[in-house]
């Protein structure tokens, strides 16, 4: 697999696309490797299509972005005291697909909002759970695939880069070829639904994922947040580009006490301040929550 050329690219009828991209996304990959997933898109997509830009670095620094990992998948070998610990996980110990990895390939999932990063956890009433703030530190633009559907919930601060992709693709597509622009669409949502909806073991959306991350140099993927109902959006790092360009600000402990549809419950356990490169644990105080952004109930 290798990085993408331009080229002209012989679409058939549209219906006879539409059945194809049907037939793909219904498409049993049960005991495929991802070379195999990647030939079978090939064959009946015909591309995986570009629908990304640049974040401006002046622009994007400073944005704050989180993480959580619960307890119960901390081992007694690792060290709460390492931020590495509250970053991307080694590739040995991935042994599945995710949503936007394949098995042993790494990648920093992180979402915008506290709430859907412990709701994407999978955490349930009683655990404790690490909620890591992070921030971006960019010395670069940093190039982004956005797998975000054109309509998003006005309260999703990302809804433009959803709305702006599509109208993109249209005026582009327009301009160079009115005939296909329909097969463009088709394929576009069909991208944007696997990454929403897409059951384990995730075979279409983690082959695109590593495409772009691993094979095009893409540093980051957008796409909703299913678990806060596409309030919300998830990102997911290359890891090199976490090492340079993403820095721990702070690690929070908590306990899930409340979950509902619309909202996560938790107390403060504890503080984990940034010092010289180390986390240095402290007891929680009531301005914590405060200057988290947390609500007092």
């Amino acid at each position: 697999m290798s990085k993408y050329n331009t080229q002209k690219i012989e679409y058939p009828e549209y219906k006879t696309y539409l059945k194809n991209l049907q037939l793909l996304s219904n498409f049993d990959f049960t005991n495929y490797t991802n070379q195999q997933i990647y030939n079978k898109f090939h064959d009946l997509a015909l591309t995986i299509p570009g629908l990304g830009a640049k974040l401006i670095h002046e622009k994007i620094n400073g944005f704050e972005l989180y993480r959580v990992r619960m307890e119960n998948t901390i081992s007694e070998l690792e060290d709460k005291d390492i931020i590495q610990t509250f970053s991307f996980p080694p590739p040995a110990v991935l042994n599945s697909n995710g949503r936007a990895n394949i098995k042993n390939k790494s990648v920093f999932y992180c979402t915008d909002h506290p709430y859907p990063a412990i709701k994407e956890a999978n955490g349930g009433i009683g655990e404790v759970g690490f909620l890591g703030i992070w921030e971006i530190q960019a010395s670069r633009d940093l190039v982004y695939l956005s797998c975000l559907p054109e309509v998003l919930p006005n309260m999703n601060n990302w809804h433009e880069f959803g709305e702006f992709h599509y109208n993109f693709l249209i005026e582009k597509q327009s301009d160079e070829d009115s005939k296909v622009l329909p097969h463009k669409i088709a394929l576009r949502k069909l991208i944007t639904d696997k990454f929403m909806l897409e059951k384990p073991q995730y075979h279409i959306s983690s082959m695109i994922e590593n495409e772009y991350l691993y094979d095009n140099d893409c540093d980051l993927l957008l796409y909703p947040s299913a678990q806060s109902f596409q309030d919300y959006i998830n990102f997911a790092f290359h890891p090199n580009v976490v090492l340079s360009h993403l820095k721990c600000k702070k690690i929070v402990r908590f306990k899930i006490n409340k979950i509902t549809n619309q909202q996560v419950g938790f107390n403060l356990l504890g503080i984990g301040e940034i010092e010289n490169d180390r986390i240095k644990w402290r007891k929680i105080t009531d301005q914590d929550g405060l200057d988290l952004g947390f609500r007092k109930e």
